[in-house]
């Protein structure tokens, strides 16, 4: 390895020969020289490992390519077993089925070199693969409504927003030191299990100079199958973390913000109790939901009722008092509501079929609707938005216009309403403007 070295650079695989060369080859034409690259292979059986060595084995990259092997498929072990052969300055990750912007590492260290920070992170994009040639990009940006945040130093051990919404570890970069000075390992669980929860928790409550910026790096995959985020046991999986920071006195003793760790929580508790339901056809006695429900509800009841917090989960939380309350009844709801969305789709399918689509609204939601109809095998020819910085712009393929112009191009065109809590004012604008109601549709 070189003897300088800035960033050190993890890369935990297992099996994902589909991905790798395009991850690789990001990694490999950072503009950081002063670089190394830990790849952490946990037995892939499709190929990676050899793709892996046949890089390594350059010339060009010898010199700063380490290939280990795991004999745990833990990404949590993967990731602590480079930590102990690091030796950067800094501490980065890439998951091998995604791809960064080729100045990633070197931007980030540069700020963090000049403001000594703990850690530095930047905003990412989500993707999904169509085609070769058709990806949807979607920014995603940390403080939407808090910019004056972005390039200054703060101090993130009690900041409730960082502890709700700051969660992904592959966006940014770690002082080394730093993680040593506080212990901070990843939970060695099973797969790849939302290690990165109990790493993100440690990491904020332990650091006390944090830089984000408002800069996209990391190119981060929502559309591989076997991705932990469309796992039906995502409950017992944020079981793991939580518990482990809880229970493990080690542990405890790093969370001074009960606040943040119990508004973190409370959050993946309703978000994963509600994405197991879904996939184990809501069943509340499933082995994969009941044990790990017991266990949130007491630990969550008993800060609420004891008030060991300062703030009300259930004005955060809406949901969390119906989960509490009778869980069965809230899967009964949660099914009805999800079948009149269905329905709902499924009328919209057959109402759009064959038209000429624009979309209203290029945002989360807008996505979701792009990405639905097209999955159905309808196409949307154009977007249009209120927002005129995005006029003549694509987002998701699709060329930006303005309502009048877009009316003007499209007459007779459907226009497809995707944006959540303004539906009806823009149904209003669309119909003023002279589009017939039969032709605007609002996005189930």
């Amino acid at each position: 390895m070189k003897k300088v070295c800035k960033v050190s650079i993890i890369m935990p695989s297992l099996n994902v020969a589909e991905y790798i060369d395009e991850c690789i080859q990001s990694v490999l034409s950072q503009t950081l020289s002063e670089k190394e690259i830990i790849c952490v292979d946990a037995g892939s059986t499709d190929g990676t490992w050899e793709k892996l060595l046949s890089y390594a084995e350059k010339p060009e990259y010898k010199e700063y390519m380490l290939l280990l092997k795991s004999n745990v498929r833990s990404y949590g072990y993967q990731i602590n077993l480079a930590l102990h052969s690091a030796v950067g300055e800094y501490i980065g990750i890439v998951e091998t089925d995604d791809f960064v912007d080729r100045n990633m590492y070197e931007q980030l260290y540069t700020i963090g070199l000049s403001t000594n920070a703990d850690f530095v992170k930047a905003d990412y994009d989500t993707f999904v693969t169509y085609s070769e040639d058709k990806r949807f990009f979607r920014h995603v940006t940390l403080f939407k409504d808090k910019k004056e945040k972005y390039g200054k130093v703060l101090n993130p051990s009690k900041d409730l927003y960082l502890y709700t919404n700051d969660q992904n570890i592959w966006k940014g970069i770690y002082r080394r030191q730093f993680l040593i000075n506080h212990s901070i390992l990843l939970n060695e669980s099973n797969g790849a299990a939302f290690q990165d929860i109990g790493f993100m928790q440690q990491v904020l409550s332990t650091a006390k100079r944090a830089v984000y910026i408002d800069k996209s790096f990391y190119r981060y995959r929502m559309d591989r199958e076997e991705s932990s985020i469309n796992s039906p046991y995502g409950l017992k999986y944020s079981y793991w973390e939580f518990s482990r920071l809880l229970e493990t006195p080690e542990m405890r003793e790093k969370l001074i913000y009960m606040d943040g760790i119990f508004v973190n929580m409370a959050q993946s508790f309703c978000c994963e109790l509600t994405k197991s339901l879904r996939v184990l056809d809501y069943d509340t006695n499933s082995e994969y939901i009941s044990p790990y429900y017991i266990w949130f509800k007491e630990k969550i009841s008993n800060a609420i009722n004891n008030h060991l917090l300062d703030i009300d989960l259930y004005q955060l939380y809406p949901q969390l008092h119906a989960i509490l309350k009778n869980v069965y009844e809230f899967s009964l709801k949660l099914k009805s509501e999800d079948l009149a969305f269905e329905e709902k789709r499924k009328k919209l399918l057959n109402a759009v079929h064959g038209k000429t689509i624009i979309l209203f609204g290029i945002g989360s939601y807008g996505l979701s609707a792009v990405r639905y109809l097209h999955e159905h095998n309808i196409s949307v020819v154009a977007a249009c938005d209120n927002n005129n910085t995005l006029w003549h712009t694509r987002k998701y393929g699709l060329p930006v216009y303005s309502p009048l112009e877009c009316i003007q191009i499209f007459p007779d065109g459907i226009y497809l309403i995707a944006i959540k809590k303004s539906n009806i004012e823009i149904y209003k604008q669309l119909i003023n403007m002279g589009i017939n109601q039969t032709n605007i549709f609002i996005y189930p």
